[in-house]
């Protein structure tokens, strides 16, 4: 959902829904919204007037929820002393606000991008594809051969 979830979760009461938080007791660093997603597809059908903003913000606080466990559980394990985000999801201020948190607290380093550089990798993909095409002075994307390992730079 992005930022419009974001946006609507700000005007909701998270605590109106109950969600699952899927995989979070698990004893590895697997994460799947899959669940979560059903979860809320049912509840929605079953529920055709449900409040939006309630639903939302009971959304981003599941998801946040086991992402921000799940990181903890891998440093606990990796003894890391720091704490990266990035990519689309680190655009996202509920979850960067609870790892910026939980990381003061138990003294870890915090590490994430200014907003405007939280962009989709699909878009930095897209933009190195369209360089490299320019570069080459290539007249048709056919003639491109996959290199799943080449270097963006």
């Amino acid at each position: 959902g992005g930022p419009i979830i974001s946006k609507l979760a700000l005007k909701g009461n998270m605590d109106k829904i109950e969600l699952p938080r899927p995989m979070i007791n698990s004893k590895d660093f697997d994460f799947s919204f899959s669940g979560l997603k059903t979860s809320v597809k049912y509840l929605v059908k079953e529920n055709p007037k449900i409040n939006v903003n309630d639903l939302c913000s009971s959304f981003e606080q599941a998801v946040t929820d086991v992402l921000v466990s799940k990181t903890f559980k891998a440093a606990a394990r990796y003894k890391i002393k720091s704490i990266i985000i990035g990519g689309g999801v680190s655009a996202n201020n509920k979850l960067r606000e609870e790892l910026k948190a939980k990381t003061q607290k138990l003294k870890y380093d915090f590490y994430y991008p200014e907003l405007e550089h939280t962009g989709d990798n699909a878009a930095m993909v897209a933009l190195a594809g369209y360089y490299n095409k320019k570069a080459a002075s290539l007249k048709s994307y056919k003639k491109l051969t996959a290199l799943p390992n080449m270097k963006l730079v």
